[in-house]
């Protein structure tokens, strides 16, 4: 079963998911791209960078730019608006061993609630619940990644989902390799799309999903860095990214959007 029809969110994200799926079929094996489970990126800088991000957001409704140098970003976002683009700045984090260990710390110390079990996304995996954490992850602010994505249908990767004793989803958080394998980021895996629900929030369930999802990507996957893009002026995101052995990097990840195609506030939260 391909799980062809769980795209998730008001109409402009499941356009914007369904466009970046057909695209990354067509590029998944150029090392010039990423995916971020939903939606293609360019991977790091070049000369040509412009013209790629614009023609990718209009592809898609918007792109983005990883690894991206903070001291080149304003020059580069003028350009971009001037192109009739709106662009936002993300800083970019990174960790390596050190988001390993600070997992196996997190999990040494920390115990998740008695009521909650935790299930991996797979094909196994009802309809109903995949669609319960999408609406869960929305209801958030985060953009969920469609049912293949999450069921690891797509790029190898995991995604982690915390159950109340009623069986409703309370928390997630996923991590993806997000690169070609010619890639020289080939070893990266995009982490992220934490979201817990309003009360279940300070009891850790999502940093301790996030933990659980880097040792597994370590380890079954050979993921040897993990990245991520947090506002600055999300400072509770920032401090659980470094608790995970994330630090900031001096890159930044710099996003256009298409608003003929799509007028939200964030395609990658």
């Amino acid at each position: 079963m391909k799980f062809d029809d769980e795209y998730f969110g008001d109409p402009e994200r499941i356009a914007l998911a369904k466009r970046s799926a057909s695209l990354w079929k067509l590029l998944k094996e150029d090392s010039r791209f990423a995916f971020q489970g939903r939606i293609v990126v360019l991977s790091e800088p070049s000369d040509d960078m412009v013209e790629i991000m614009v023609d990718l957001a209009k592809l898609q409704g918007g792109s983005v730019c990883n690894y991206f140098p903070e001291q080149d970003a304003e020059r580069t976002m003028s350009e971009l608006e001037d192109r009739g683009l709106r662009v936002v700045e993300h800083v970019h984090l990174r960790g390596d061993q050190t988001c390993l260990d600070a997992s196996h710390a997190a999990l040494a110390t920390y115990a998740l609630p008695e009521d909650i079990s935790v299930i991996a996304i797979d094909e196994t995996t009802s309809s109903e619940l995949v669609g319960e954490v999408a609406e869960m992850s929305e209801s958030c602010g985060v953009m969920p990644a469609p049912g293949w994505v999450m069921r690891g249908n797509g790029p190898a990767g995991i995604f982690l989902v915390a159950k109340n004793a009623l069986g409703e989803p309370v928390a997630c958080a996923g991590s993806f390799m997000c690169h070609p394998k010619g890639s020289s980021r080939a070893t990266d895996a995009f982490w992220g799309m934490l979201a817990t629900r309003p009360d279940r929030r300070g009891q850790r369930i999502a940093f301790l999903l996030g933990a659980k999802a880097i040792i597994h990507m370590w380890d079954a996957h050979n993921a040897r860095g993990f990245i991520t893009g947090v506002s600055a002026q999300n400072p509770s995101s920032m401090a659980l990214c470094k608790k995970i052995g994330l630090s900031e990097t001096g890159w930044c990840y710099i996003s256009c959007i298409d608003e003929t195609l799509f007028a939200s506030a964030s395609i990658t939260k």
